[in-house]
């Protein structure tokens, strides 16, 4: 503890200083303690001026957090605060507590400039000061106007695919480099920007949680900045909030920043999120409060919901482990969602010599996630191995199997064989047959999906399986309850929809269509994404260190291009992975 013998003290020594540390410490409606203010009472008790300090401020309770504002300012006060440094310009470049965290923080390219920090805070969501993002004054038309891009922890680009999630722009004063006078300047203006990306990256950097509620900010508390000075990763900044007079809607601080520093997460001593770093203009460090854009910001996180994507197919070192693979359960997840343009996925070999090792683990990992919701997912499965003289009648059968209920056939007069051509009556069948699928399933509970999984034909497609594949697909996409997961057929487009690079690019009106995968290699990311999966879901407390040790233990020896490795390699790269995840918690539990 702190003794009012320290403090005064520390007051005789740096008077000035100690000035400074009072007025930088008390706010509120309260008259501040002053040395000047503290004569006339030391004068009429006998007093020393420092003594009536110390007494005040033990009054109020504030003797540490004044024992801190010296510190800060350099001066020592009493044996409890030696550990404590000058916060300023100082930088963790071990962060220890923040190596978790840290890699939630990004950096924000406008058009083909690095132009500020930001942070992940959700699967698929990046948030940063509007100002960053933006290219002209808040009240100009269309101030957000460049191509906007993130740096993630790994060091790759990635599109942002909607600006727009949540804007609050900074103030028009601000934004001329004058700061207002007082808060009602600021009201609805935060300088906050809300950016999602094409897909959620965030599951790899273990993103930033937001509070459910906003954590008090009080004077001289510490604070962390996740920042990239000068688009540098220098460390994170240290230091500690202060107030501004008259001021709530923004709060001083001295950690270190520099240009690029601008929406930045600040983080209290819990690693709490408590602002956004606003740094652009004088007085320069400067943070907007959590609370003053909480709610919005909440209700947007509460809505970027992950797909869930299996490392293992059994959840645990005994079932095969999953490589790659994240647009599979991204597309999934988008085509599971009610009234999705997304319709299932297709699955595409880049190399269709290359064997189907991907093509048949697709149906595999599409029954492990369709299994685990059996009551809304009825899954068939319609194969090649022989030839399938009636496709549409071997997936009636299959659906019946699987206990839907299905009216009697009954062909319309004109639509019988010889009475149109081959393609016409097969299209009326196919119609016919994914209209009643979509009512029986529909029928047999609320937000029911069916789903047809095709596997890829050793031989081919013989012309009648050809013309009958294509007109149920061109049907059944047209069924809001039906879904396809196609593997293979690389020679086939896709009939009768669209084609999606990513469960993103079906947002908004359009056709409905299917996300399209391709398969063929994994790279060294998607591997150290995998360990990062089993560390979290297993507790191996791998840490840095531990991953990349399993990382490069597993593709030693593994030929690469551009450190992608080719799908025939993925058994031996995964049995490499569970031997030495297996010794590492097995080693672990030997030291417990």
């Amino acid at each position: 503890m702190v003794s009012k013998q320290d403090i005064e003290a520390a007051i005789r020594a740096d008077p000035v200083r100690a000035e400074e540390a009072l007025l930088a410490l008390q706010f509120g409606d309260q008259a501040p303690v002053t040395l000047e203010a503290a004569k006339p009472v030391a004068q009429l008790h006998g007093m020393s001026v420092e003594g009536v300090l110390a007494l005040q401020l033990e009054n109020r309770q504030l003797l540490e957090a004044y024992a801190l504002a010296l510190a800060a300012r350099g001066i020592a006060c009493g044996p409890v605060l030696e550990p404590e440094a000058a916060p300023e310009d100082q930088r963790i470049q071990n962060p220890g507590a923040l190596e978790r965290i840290g890699k939630a923080a990004c950096r924000i390219v406008r058009g083909d400039h690095i132009s500020g920090s930001g942070c992940l805070i959700g699967p698929s969501l990046v948030l940063t000061a509007w100002h960053v993002i933006a290219s002209g004054a808040p009240d100009t038309v269309d101030p957000v106007r460049e191509k906007i891009s993130v740096i993630l922890a790994d060091g790759f680009r990635y599109s942002v695919s909607d600006v727009q999630r949540y804007l609050s722009p900074c103030t028009s004063e601000e934004f001329a480099s004058h700061f207002p006078a007082n808060d009602a300047a600021f009201a609805d203006r935060h300088d906050v920007a809300l950016l999602k990306l094409r897909r959620p990256e965030g599951m790899r950097f273990k993103f930033l949680r937001v509070p459910d509620a906003p954590p008090p900010l009080r004077r001289w508390a510490g604070l962390f900045v996740l920042d990239f000075p000068d688009g540098h990763a220098r460390g994170w900044g240290m230091g500690h909030v202060t107030p501004i007079n008259g001021i709530q809607a923004r709060v001083q601080h001295d950690s270190d920043s520099d240009g690029g520093s601008s929406g930045a997460a600040c983080l209290n001593t819990h690693y709490e999120l408590i602002g956004i770093h606003q740094g652009r203009w004088p007085p320069a460090r400067r943070l907007v409060p959590l609370a003053r854009f909480h709610e919005p910001l909440v209700t947007q996180v509460r809505a970027d919901i992950a797909p869930s994507f299996l490392w293992s197919l059994t959840d645990d070192l005994r079932g095969p482990l999953v490589i790659g693979r994240d647009l599979f359960f991204e597309g999934l997840a988008e085509a599971s969602r009610p009234g999705a343009r997304v319709r299932g996925l297709r699955v595409l070999r880049m190399n269709p010599s290359a064997g189907t090792t991907g093509l048949s683990f697709s149906a595999t990992l599409l029954k492990t996630m369709l299994d685990r919701d059996r009551s809304r997912h009825v899954l068939i499965r319609i194969g090649f191995d022989q030839a399938q003289q009636d496709l549409l009648g071997a997936i009636r059968q299959k659906a019946l199997d699987a206990g839907l209920q299905l009216p009697a056939e009954d062909v319309p007069f004109g639509m019988r064989a010889g009475d149109t051509t081959p393609e016409a009556a097969v299209g009326d069948q196919a119609r016919r047959l994914a209209l009643a699928l979509d009512q029986a399933i529909q029928a047999s509970g609320p937000d029911r999906l069916l789903w047809v999984f095709f596997e890829n034909p050793a031989a081919g497609l013989i012309d009648s399986e050809r013309m009958a594949f294509e007109a149920f697909v061109s049907a059944a996409l047209k069924q809001p309850a039906l879904r396809l997961v196609i593997a293979g057929f690389e020679t086939i487009s896709t009939p009768g929809g669209d084609e999606f690079s990513d469960a993103e690019a079906a947002t908004g009106a359009g056709a409905p269509g299917l996300v399209i995968e391709y398969v063929g290699h994994f790279s060294r990311q998607e591997v150290k994404t995998l360990i990062q999966r089993a560390d979290e879901a297993l507790g191996l407390a791998l840490g840095d260190t531990g991953v990349d040790f399993i990382l490069n233990a597993a593709l030693a020896g593994i030929p690469s291009q551009n450190d992608h490795v080719d799908l025939a390699h993925s058994v031996e790269v995964a049995a490499r992975l569970t031997e030495r995840l297996v010794d590492w918690r097995n080693t672990q539990e030997a030291g417990r």
